[in-house]
């Protein structure tokens, strides 16, 4: 049976979390560390309400859950339908915040599936956060994917790709004002 809000008040309950809905945790400011592997089990279970499946996955998106919901949310994110764009690139942008080295290998196969669409957007910004060879190689590739490439120059200024700075440079002479703009800080970090 899916998951409902009834049973995640419930769950959260019995670690003396109370809650009247799924975004209060995600609004509080506060850290929540004991709901993590709940909320990861829930989302794994099964939830039908996709608001509610969306306020889990946003309440997945502090570091307390880095390590801990990474796996549950890859596989969320692959069960997920292509057209469900907004709940997908939700998932990419947890893992902005969450992402691990051993995430590398799966988050590269989804930014390199075009069909992905800009659901990869948040995937492929948070590839700066990890140092990784095969990551840079894939980020000067989708320099070349105007649905990722402003998510791509943030990611190669924030590891300082020298391999990256010839391609960037012709960037700066591209129509798209974002392109440019995001061009032109990419290399400010890269120097």
């Amino acid at each position: 049976m899916p998951v409902d809000m009834t049973e995640i008040k419930t769950e959260l309950q019995k670690v003396g979390i109370e809650i009247t809905n799924i975004y209060d945790l995600v609004n509080s400011g506060k850290r929540y560390a004991a709901a993590i592997p709940i909320l990861s089990s829930l989302l794994k279970k099964g939830i039908d309400d996709i608001k509610v499946k969306e306020g889990v996955i946003r309440a997945l998106t502090v570091k307390d859950a880095a390590g801990v919901a990474n796996k549950v949310l890859i596989e969320e994110y692959n069960q997920i339908p292509k057209n469900e764009t907004s709940l997908r690139w939700a998932i990419g942008n947890a893992f902005y915040t969450i992402i691990t080295n051993e995430d590398a290998e799966n988050i590269l196969q989804i930014v390199q599936d075009r069909e992905n669409g800009i659901s990869r957007q948040m995937f492929v910004a948070a590839l700066g956060k990890i140092k990784s060879k095969q990551s840079e190689i894939v980020l000067i590739k989708l320099l070349d994917d105007f649905e990722v490439a402003p998510h791509a120059l943030d990611a190669l200024g924030r590891l300082k790709s020298k391999k990256a700075k010839e391609k960037i440079e012709i960037l700066l002479g591209h129509k798209n004002k974002l392109i440019i703009k995001e061009a032109e800080r990419a290399l400010k970090k890269i120097g």
